[in-house]
């Protein structure tokens, strides 16, 4: 098989914020690789893993070879497998874990080697035909033989690029996404650890069925309100912009009501000075029964922070700005979901498509918020 240069990889990477390169290897990240020692090891880790990042090229290769250096998050079980996505022609074609791989362990390291492999072999002509039930789905006039591939990276794992193989004399070409690109913030709950794959977080599939482009910055457990967070979202390009807040810093009052109103207000301040007039959406917490009424040591319960993030929101529109929105966590996630809620805070599988559902619903199925195409 021939291998891609790994400098190409500039041109087929989608879904990142940066590429870390060591000798042999690219790996995609989703945080500027400049301000790596800024970040604390917790969200150091998550914002590596490769949620929403994924390859895309033109070919009529009928094989593809993928190899990695991978590590798993630490915790992830059958529910949360590593699992790479492929689409051909708009379609999924295969959802498997690859071979080999190193897990995160709790005192610190790995275990395992994380070398591995994924090998998709026997892969269609190509038809170019795609229909989905809302919407049109972008897909470029192509010759006979030649198909897209989009891989998708898993969203449980931080994933180094080694080697990308296609057959002997395959034809191959970056194809660049060039849709409307919506840029998503969050915690766990927007990374979707527990989705069956990165395709299946709920940023995901809420752009799928708008036809959209999206960044997944959901960094599970370090969603702040953070200043390196705002600047890393304030710095791309984006059509619209979804911040849903709150549920990381419930965990011991890491923010009272003063500091929490401070926070947002800020995080959004720094936003508009790239994006002053950018559709931005601000979502409160989903529901979990366990926090819905009492707060934590001292802080808000998410009931009160669904009341101050749509305070927050009528601020802004009040002093002019005419491009936010707020919405209830509770339209996306609520009480009557709980069955979907397995540990009464992260949805699983199920409650994540439905999420995105809900939000293409609510959100972009009308175009009404991100104005006209």
């Amino acid at each position: 098989m021939q291998a891609i240069d790994l400098n190409a990889l500039d041109d087929l990477v989608e879904g990142h914020v940066d590429l870390r390169r060591r000798p042999g290897s690219v790996q995609p990240v989703r945080f500027p690789v400049a301000e790596l020692n800024y970040l604390d090891p917790a969200t150091r880790w998550v914002a590596t893993c490769a949620a929403g990042v994924r390859l895309r090229l033109v070919t009529d290769s009928r094989n593809l070879r993928l190899s990695v250096t991978q590590r798993q998050a630490l915790g992830a079980d059958s529910r949360s497998l590593a699992n790479y996505d492929l689409y051909v022609d708009g379609q999924l074609w295969a959802r498997a874990p690859a071979e080999g791989g190193a897990r995160v362990v709790m005192t610190g390291g790995f275990e395992g080697d994380e070398r591995a492999a994924i090998v998709f072999s026997g892969l269609p002509a190509g038809e170019r035909s795609l229909e989905r039930e809302r919407g049109a789905v972008f897909l470029p006039e192509l010759p006979a033989g030649e198909k897209t591939l989009e891989l998708w990276l898993p969203q449980v794992a931080t994933v180094s690029i080694t080697r990308l193989e296609l057959d002997d004399g395959a034809h191959w070409a970056p194809w660049p996404d060039r849709r409307r690109r919506l840029v998503f913030h969050g915690s766990s709950i927007s990374h979707c650890m527990e989705a069956d794959g990165a395709s299946g977080a709920w940023p995901a599939v809420a752009a799928g069925l708008a036809d959209m482009a999206h960044l997944n910055l959901g960094w599970a457990g370090s969603c702040l309100l953070s200043g390196l967070a705002a600047r890393a979202i304030r710095d791309q390009p984006a059509d619209g912009i979804v911040l849903k807040l709150g549920i990381n810093v419930y965990s011991e009052g890491m923010l009272k009501e003063r500091t929490f109103l401070d926070s947002a207000h800020s995080m959004i301040s720094i936003i508009r000075e790239k994006h002053p007039t950018t559709p931005l959406m601000i979502v409160s917490p989903i529901y979990s029964a366990s926090r819905e009424r009492e707060g934590a040591a001292g802080g808000p319960s998410l009931s009160r922070m669904r009341e101050l993030l749509e305070g927050v929101v009528e601020a802004r529109v009040k002093t002019g700005d005419r491009a936010i929105r707020y919405l209830s966590g509770l339209a996306l996630f609520d009480e009557a979901d709980a069955p979907d809620l397995p540990d009464d805070l992260h949805p699983n599988a199920a409650g994540y498509r439905r999420m995105g559902e809900r939000f293409f619903e609510v959100a972009l199925q009308d175009g009404a918020w991100l104005g006209a195409a």
